[in-house]
């Protein structure tokens, strides 16, 4: 067996974030497009906020990197 360290990759928390709005704009795309009525400037506040609690709460709960060992 091998003792060497395999780095995991896990997604930045930025690209989480981003994925997340994303999706959140699709959705609220599709429900327009299937006629629900919505407040468009809400749910742009709601979107900005839900991106600035994401990229907050992802800064504070990011591991630091470990430093490679020899």
């Amino acid at each position: 067996m091998s003792s060497e360290h395999v780095p995991t990759s896990r997604p930045r928390g930025g690209t989480v974030v981003w994925g997340v709005l994303l999706t959140l704009t699709g959705l609220a795309v599709l429900a327009v497009g299937l006629g629900v009525a919505l407040d468009v400037q809400a749910v742009l506040i709601v979107l900005l906020a839900v991106g600035g609690v994401g990229m907050l709460v992802s800064a504070l709960v990011r591991r630091p990197e470990e430093p490679p060992q020899d």
